[in-house]
């Protein structure tokens, strides 16, 4: 079993195209890492390396009492003299850190380049912890214990709930129809890994008519924070969709905003969290009037 899982993790990694370059034969942590996505900032902060980030991208949220630091575009479209201002020796991020073309230009310029894939559930996730501990020269113990814990915990609960809800993750603006999330996404894996099933069975982002969502029957909708404001807790949809006033979630009111940087980049630490809390919304600890963060 542990060859097995052994041997798909490396399968994982090596089509995520790792480029390890001088990492791998560094005997120290890297003192200047640039760090591109929030899920792989968080693990390397988690990791002890906080003190030798120089810079990051767009997407990554730090904790309110760290030092400021650059910033340098955003992950999918990286400037590549941004990031060789700041004289890195690696740079870390997720399976879509790009474009190629800058990381070609920093590796042939002697920065070791790393990607983690996204990881779609727990143990994708500790198979990064633990990867990206070895690139940086630092234990993994205490980050995947803790990781171990919360997943422990979780199945546990998981296991408790009568039935899986229903979910659909939503993108909605006024007059353009809502977009629900389908597989291969990471409102999916979080809704999966809190113990729900998604509603719907196809893949990406799809745009759905008012007819369809109501065939759907959710349990719940979700919608990321960076639209609350915008979607009124849910209240604004039922105004643009007066359909999903008959679905299970518009009787009950239950939507929920998700914390959108548990959404990137895949399976993170703060995916493991809001896990948590969304499944104590299925359970019903938590009202759906309570619903929102």
């Amino acid at each position: 079993m542990k060859s097995s899982r052994s041997l798909s993790l490396k399968k994982l990694f090596a089509a995520a195209g790792l480029a390890l370059a001088a990492v791998g034969a560094c005997a120290e942590t890297p003192q200047r890492i640039v760090s591109a996505g929030h899920a792989v900032t968080e693990l390397a902060l988690a990791l002890g390396v906080g003190d030798n980030l120089v810079a990051v991208d767009s997407s990554t949220r730090l904790p309110e009492d760290f030092r400021r630091l650059p910033v340098v575009g955003y992950y999918r479209q990286l400037p590549p003299e941004g990031l060789l201002a700041q004289r890195p020796e690696l740079l870390i991020g997720g399976e879509h850190m790009g474009p190629a073309s800058t990381l070609e230009l920093l590796h042939s310029s002697g920065v070791a380049v790393v990607k983690l894939p996204e990881a779609r559930n727990g143990e994708e996730l500790l198979g990064n912890i633990e990867h990206l501990a070895g690139v940086l020269e630092k234990p993994a113990g205490e980050v995947a214990a803790g990781a171990r814990a919360d997943l422990a915990a979780l199945k546990k609960s998981v296991a408790s709930l009568p039935e899986k809800p229903r979910v659909l993750f939503v993108r909605a603006q006024s007059g353009r129809g809502i977009k629900v999330a389908g597989a291969d996404t990471s409102p999916h894996s979080l809704i999966r890994l809190s113990g729900g099933q998604n509603a719907v069975d196809f893949s990406g982002y799809k745009t759905l008519t008012d007819e369809a969502l109501l065939k759907l029957r959710p349990d719940w909708i979700f919608y990321s924070s960076d639209q609350a404001q915008q979607l009124k807790e849910g209240a604004a949809l039922l105004e643009w969709l007066p359909l999903l006033k008959l679905t299970p979630a518009g009787e009950r009111k239950a939507f929920a905003e998700v914390d959108g940087y548990a959404l990137l980049g895949g399976i993170g630490l703060a995916s493991l969290q809001e896990a948590k809390r969304i499944n104590r919304l299925f359970s019903g600890e938590t009202t759906p009037a309570a619903a929102s963060r």
